[in-house]
């Protein structure tokens, strides 16, 4: 189901496509084909990720994205990191290490790691989405200390990025 909101205000919803199944997931809205409107994405627990284009509630069609990364990469989110008026996908592997898609509609134009691998208790988290602000800062978080092993409080490390994560 979809809502279509005007701020806080429900202007419209629908149910859009057919279920594809309990293993895919919707993972991110935005806009990958640069139309002005949200699309979505999912990954399947296989690691596929596919992006549902959309006009409004009306699901255009859907593609697969890039080669298969495989069950151990996760979308962590989507952002248009590049600046190109069009959404990419922000990934991170079991052990920690970040990854990002650029992206060109629904064709995956390079990838690049990002940052030093952090270890595997850290986890990608973003802020909230707002009109304001969106994915313009990650968190990592963790119990542990990855510099002594020993048990902390949950940690948040902000890494900020404008196009690009800076660790």
């Amino acid at each position: 189901m979809v809502w279509l909101m005007n701020g806080t205000t429900k202007i419209a919803s629908d149910v859009i496509g057919s279920s594809p199944g309990t293993a895919w997931h919707v993972e991110a809205a935005a806009d990958f084909n640069g139309d002005g409107k949200a699309d979505i994405l999912w990954q399947n627990d296989n690691g596929q990720a596919t992006v549902w284009l959309m006009q409004g509630l009306t699901f255009l069609s859907s593609v697969n994205v890039g080669a298969n990364p495989g069950p151990t990469w996760h979308v962590k989110g989507s952002e248009d990191f590049n600046g190109d008026g069009k959404a990419d996908i922000l990934w991170q592997y079991d052990s920690g290490q970040a990854m990002v898609w650029l992206m060109n509609g629904t064709t995956v134009l390079s990838t690049s790691n990002v940052g030093a691998n952090p270890g595997s208790p850290w986890h990608v988290t973003s802020n909230d989405h707002t009109a304001a602000t969106s994915i313009s800062s990650i968190l990592a978080d963790t119990s542990i200390d990855p510099s002594s092993g020993a048990h902390a409080s949950p940690i948040d490390q902000p890494f900020l990025f404008d196009g690009h994560l800076i660790f």
